[in-house]
């Protein structure tokens, strides 16, 4: 089979595409014929080294990815060959992948290709959950992205009545605007704070924070009194610096996230949730799609952040 393989940390330069023998699913797991492959965020981090990869070099590189289950190890029998499913697989680039069946979901037949890829969506989920109800107006950065475009979407099925979101270029903004965003501006843009202290006067409930940096910075004195910012990913690299007065006279609360202490019932809870929202239109995130020899140009995409939504391998 093809596979994408990681030879060290580093660059682009780092993956090639080899040929590897097929995996086999020990207990416990599935093997799947892989039909698209997600381009995230994540990967380009394990590839640069900032994330811990598997070692040792060369490695298959982890993926999400959905497809079809073509054999059942031992003790997975909650799952079938031909049965459509999603999930994380360590070795997922690739054209056979090994996934655990504790970390695979089924899909249903109708979902147009790449529209079973919702783990972006469980840590949307996971940062929603952070800040207590009634959640009056949430402010979003790197909305454009995977996470963002989810979290912009699943406020709005919340009800949440304001939710603004932040993108690095403007040309994202009609994009945000049709997801369901109140209110969305650039931070390259004139005036952008502005902007966002007017769609929310009294402050914002909920701060999710994916850059870190000046931008996050800044954001922290847009906050209501009592409500809480949540960091994740610092795609800036860069840290958030606080103000101590401004934290204990309006009693914000800053923590950082990760959907890994999410418990398999409310993956599986929001998994089933998004699953309805997509086969009934209210979930949708635009795919650009790239063939899987093209993986180069893929992450390429990744990386100039200008694509909004996701970016996805495709098998042909």
């Amino acid at each position: 089979m093809k596979a994408i393989v990681q030879t060290g940390t580093g660059g682009p330069e780092v993956l090639t595409l080899r040929d590897m023998p097929l995996p086999q699913p020990k207990s416990g797991e599935l093997l799947v014929k892989v039909s698209a492959i997600a381009v995230n965020h994540a990967n380009k981090l394990l590839r640069n080294g900032v994330f811990p990869a598997p070692s040792p070099f060369p490695h298959v590189m982890l993926g999400e990815l959905e497809g079809y289950v073509v054999a059942v190890g031992p003790d997975a029998d909650t799952f079938r060959p031909g049965q459509r499913v999603t999930g994380v697989s360590t070795e997922g680039f690739a054209e056979y992948a090994v996934v655990h069946a504790s970390q695979a979901y089924p899909l249903p037949e109708g979902l147009a290709v790449a529209e079973g890829l919702l783990s972006g969506g469980f840590t949307a989920y996971h940062l929603l959950d952070q800040a207590p109800e009634p959640i009056h107006s949430v402010l979003i950065t790197g909305a454009a992205g995977v996470i963002g475009s989810f979290a912009v979407q699943l406020a709005r099925l919340r009800g949440i009545p304001v939710i603004a979101a932040v993108a690095g270029v403007a040309e994202k903004l009609d994009y945000l605007r049709d997801l369901g965003a109140t209110a969305s501006v650039s931070h390259q843009s004139p005036n952008w704070l502005q902007t966002l202290q007017s769609a929310a006067p009294e402050g914002y409930s909920l701060l999710l924070d994916a850059g870190g940096g000046p931008v996050a910075t800044q954001l922290l004195s847009l906050l209501a009194p009592g409500s809480t910012a949540v960091l994740y990913g610092n795609m800036s690299g860069q840290p958030v610096e606080t103000d101590g007065n401004l934290l204990a006279f309006r009693s914000l609360k800053i923590i950082g996230a990760s959907v890994f202490a999410a418990t398999v019932a409310d993956k599986q809870r929001w998994h089933e949730e998004m699953v309805e929202a997509v086969t009934d239109g209210r979930l949708r995130i635009p795919s650009s799609g790239y063939a899987f020899e093209d993986y180069a140009a893929a992450f390429a995409a990744l990386e100039s952040r200008q694509v909004p939504g996701r970016i996805v391998l495709r098998m042909e």
